[in-house]
């Protein structure tokens, strides 16, 4: 199958080098899940070369740059070495214009057996991006590594400080969007990888226990959320971190009440520092941001707030109103179905009312 039957942008710019559509293309193009993962082109050239053919794309890493929705990942020494660089073998594929295939680690085979073998590279940005990899391979495709290849990943879990942060983000985004989030962040947990990636995230884990008062699992809620909200990687970030304040605004009120007061107000302020630590995108950062600052508003809505409390908020979330609904319909996860019943009733509710005020007022 070839790239125009993927839909995927020509990129005249690098027509006259050797290059090869990678990662989820390439599996695509054997029958499995595209989902929601980014376009990889491998291109056999340096960066500084590809910097030059494409003088608008930005820089991710060392090794790569951004494009629109294409990431490009230089091969200076060969296609065939840089897709060993990938590590994991069905990620190891690579898809040529002519639809022929490079597969010098049998990906092909791996893939079709689920099986999530891989091979160390030999560099250390590359190497410290392997188990970050290979849980969001699993997330994507739903195949659960063996107890053994986790042993593995938990050897070592500090490596992933030695990958380029761009590629982290990345790979985390891949492991948010995929088919199994959850099952992939328990892992991440497990394997302490989670720890040198997001600590934020990883201070949530058993938080509820030293509690003097009982709340719930924050960390079960979030991988909760996560796994509820719809797979645009704005949303499942959000859903990841929307409570990351939480162990450090709780406070008590007799007689046995928890509170988190402000904790949206600090987490907007944390995530602040980890969009600088991961590199992301500024319109990326700042609609994650304000859905964390916001992510409380939707779900205190009642039928008794006035058509002009109703209007304000509206203008107030302005294009973002679309995304905080969604996050906040993942956000329902209480055990009592009445209770969750009656938070989707409201939403709904909110999002027709506000819908309606918005027709009348075009019509007057």
């Amino acid at each position: 199958m070839s790239a125009e039957a993927h839909d995927l942008p020509e990129l005249d710019a690098l027509k006259s080098l050797d290059r090869v559509w990678v990662g989820a293309v390439a599996r695509a193009a054997l029958g499995a899940r595209r989902g929601h993962a980014p376009a990889e082109l491998l291109v056999e050239a340096s960066l500084s070369e590809l910097r030059a053919r494409l003088p608008d794309a930005t820089p991710l890493g060392e090794t790569a740059l951004q494009l629109a929705e294409v990431v490009v990942h230089a091969a200076p020494d060969g296609l065939e070495a840089g897709l060993r660089r990938r590590g994991v073998h069905l990620d190891a594929l690579g898809l040529r214009p002519d639809a022929t295939f490079l597969d010098p680690l049998n990906g092909r085979a791996a893939l079709a057996e689920d099986r999530l073998d891989w091979e160390t590279p030999a560099d250390e940005p590359s190497a410290g991006l392997l188990g970050l990899r290979v849980l969001a391979l699993a997330s994507e495709l739903g195949v659960a590594p063996t107890a053994e290849q986790l042993a593995a990943l938990s050897d070592s879990p500090a490596l992933v400080l030695r990958a380029d942060r761009e590629l982290v983000r990345e790979s985390m985004t891949t492991l948010l969007v995929g088919r199994r989030p959850a099952e992939a962040l328990d892992v991440l947990e497990r394997t302490r990888i989670l720890n040198f990636v997001l600590p934020e995230a990883a201070a949530l884990v058993d938080f509820h226990r030293s509690s003097r008062f009982h709340h719930k699992d924050v960390w079960v809620h979030t991988c909760t959320v996560v796994r509820q909200a719809i797979p645009r990687p704005i949303i499942r970030w959000a859903a990841l971190l929307h409570d990351i304040a939480k162990p450090y605004t709780r406070t008590y009120e007799p007689p046995r009440e928890v509170h988190f007061f402000h904790h949206d107000e600090l987490g907007a302020a944390m995530f602040e520092g980890l969009a600088v630590r991961l590199r992301f995108p500024a319109a990326q950062a700042a609609r994650i941001r304000a859905l964390i600052l916001n992510h409380l508003r939707a779900n205190l809505y009642v039928r008794t707030w006035s058509d002009s409390a109703v209007r304000r908020f509206g203008l107030e979330m302005g294009d973002l109103f679309e995304d905080l609904m969604h996050l906040s319909r993942a956000d329902v996860t209480s055990k009592r179905a009445g209770r969750r019943r009656e938070a989707i009733a409201n939403l709904y509710d909110l999002r027709m009312r506000l819908a309606r005020l918005q027709i009348e007022d075009a019509l007057r």
